[in-house]
């Protein structure tokens, strides 16, 4: 065994061992949730106990901040919307969906975690930095195809690597987090899509990356005209992008979409949680064998427990949103619109990305909107488009976001420079998200 190798079982052994086996336990949600679908009569609530179960070995999962208010919020909510709602008369049902503890999505999220496993050595790459022009356009693609397979990891990476030798700038983070937020308007990868899907059922992925895709490269194109015009663009230092590497991100494309051809009763959810693990773990053991099968135990030992805070806010997800769904239910209120066309979801895409901007998860929003209007809006792409809208803009604006903390925390980066030089692209998405609704509306007529 490598030195390497012996280090990080090391590692991994010095966890304590709730943390161990709730990273165990996160791979047997994988596991359980994948069977709940492809296996008639195989109880789905094993992996929402499972769920239930790593948040106890977990405390919690160490989530502050503002974000654990909102946890706490959702769990009160919908623990008294349920309890009302029962005792009021509402479906059973809706207690064994906050049981079942939006299994999919966590499910999801932990099968594309394993994906670090083969980017990272991709995106640690020794090219030397660009700089000018030509870094503003790979910084901008960087971030935008990495991060909808590995998400909040190719922001550090590319990040850690551009404030190698002095400070990240205000440019560079305005690069990076538009060129990431982008991301929930089309990867299946992105928890912003596992979201929209849970919370509109019927929507169709390839409906929404089809709308989510051209509108991506529109925003950022306008980035690139934008920022290229500031003063400090000519002597940008931006991250090189190596043509070579692209080939992870096209080939779990091809996968998910050819395979989702050939099964298409299988929720698109199952098929990017299995085609995540497998080709990960396939990856990592015919590059590297012995230890690649060492780090992907390190991986489940010590990164997956380090999700403890995702796996709490849908958690807290799923209990509100059964708890508003029972509440309904019980007094049988019920919305009705005459239409619901590209006016209205805009209107409740503005009134989204407001509580976005005032610090409420979209997550949270999505769930409360999602109990509302999924019952009563007869196109569920065009809810789901308007839930991935609201998390492309409140991810890459809202000084909120766990995206823009990130980076004002980890990087020094000011809250208010970035708002500042956020105004106008904030404007500017909002009308082409109008745009991109009126265009889904008249060809989907």
């Amino acid at each position: 065994m490598s030195t390497e190798t012996s280090a990080e079982t090391n590692a991994t052994s010095k966890a304590p061992w709730n943390t161990t086996l709730a990273g165990w336990l996160l791979l047997w949600v994988v596991i359980a949730a994948v069977l709940a679908v492809i296996l008639p009569g195989f109880p789905a609530a094993l992996a929402g106990g499972l769920i239930w179960l790593v948040a106890v070995l977990l405390k919690g999962g160490g989530i502050k901040g503002a974000q654990r208010i909102q946890v706490i919020v959702m769990f009160s909510v919908g623990s008294l919307g349920l309890l009302a709602g029962l005792l009021n008369g509402a479906d059973s049902r809706h207690l064994l969906r906050a049981l079942e503890a939006n299994q999919m999505v966590i499910a999801m999220l932990i099968g594309v975690s394993f994906l670090r496993l083969v980017t990272t050595g991709e995106l640690n790459t020794r090219d030397s930095l660009p700089t000018g022009r030509k870094a503003l356009l790979s910084t901008l693609a960087g971030p935008h195809l990495f991060g909808s397979v590995i998400n909040m990891s190719a922001l550090f990476i590319v990040g850690d690597r551009l404030s190698q030798q002095q400070p990240l700038s205000t440019l560079q983070a305005l690069i990076m987090s538009r060129a990431f937020s982008l991301c929930a308007h089309w990867s299946p990868f992105f928890a912003a899509m596992g979201v929209a899907l849970i919370n509109a059922p019927g929507a169709q992925l390839t409906t929404l990356s089809s709308v989510g895709v051209p509108l991506s490269l529109l925003m950022l194109g306008y980035t690139y005209w934008e920022l290229r015009r500031a003063p400090e663009a000519n002597q940008l230092t931006g991250f090189p992008l190596n043509p070579g590497s692209l080939w992870l991100p096209l080939l779990l494309a091809v996968l998910v979409m050819v395979s989702h051809q050939i099964w298409p009763e299988v929720p698109v959810l199952t098929l990017v949680t299995l085609i995540a693990v497998l080709v990960a773990f396939t990856w990592s053991v015919l590059r590297e064998g012995l230890p690649g099968v060492y780090k992907s135990i390190q991986h489940v030992q010590t990164a997956l427990p380090r999700q403890g805070n995702e796996v709490m806010l849908f958690l807290g997800a799923a209990v509100l949103g059964a708890g508003v769904a029972a509440l309904l239910d019980s007094f049988d209120i019920q919305l009705a619109f005459a239409t619901f066309g590209a006016n209205q979801a805009f209107v409740v895409l503005l009134i989204m990305v407001t509580l976005a901007m005032v610090g409420m998860h979209p997550v949270t929003s999505v769930t409360l909107v999602g109990s509302l209007l999924a019952p009563v809006v007869d196109d569920a792409n065009l809810l789901a488009l308007v839930f991935l809208m609201t998390w492309a803009f409140g991810a890459g604006i809202s000084p909120f976001s766990g995206l823009q903390l990130s980076l004002l925390s980890r990087y020094q980066i000011a809250a208010m420079a970035m708002l500042r030089r956020n105004w106008r692209y904030a404007l500017v998405l909002l009308a082409a998200d109008y745009l991109a609704l009126l265009v889904y509306g008249w060809v989907s007529q």
